[in-house]
């Protein structure tokens, strides 16, 4: 019996390993601030979101495939891209939060 708990509870070691190392995956969209959310994904806010991130406000991303918000867990990753149509490269966790590796502005 010792022998087969020790294979289940590899296995789950194993699976809880492989389900960690999440691939870093890519998104195009805008940085907004918090306070206008999706409201925000266009150029014509860029003036608004700088504005209001400076004043406080937390930078997000706004995705173009279904204008979902999504909260930064490394907002300084956003650092100079406000109001900017950009790609994002990084990680999603299982509550939706995304961590920024990498930026590039896309041409508008």
């Amino acid at each position: 019996m010792t022998k087969k708990m020790w294979l289940i509870i590899g296995l789950y070691v194993c699976s809880m390993t492989v389900l960690a190392a999440a691939k870093d995956s890519s998104w195009a969209g805008w940085v907004s601030d918090s306070k206008c959310g999706a409201k925000g994904a266009n150029e014509a806010h860029a003036a608004c979101a700088k504005k209001c991130i400076g004043a406080g406000e937390k930078p997000v991303f706004v995705a173009d495939k279904d204008q979902k918000v999504y909260s930064v867990d490394n907002p300084d990753a956003l650092a100079g891209h406000e109001g900017h149509h950009v790609q994002v490269t990084g990680k999603m966790d299982d509550k939706g939060m995304l961590h920024v590796d990498k930026v590039t502005m896309l041409s508008q």
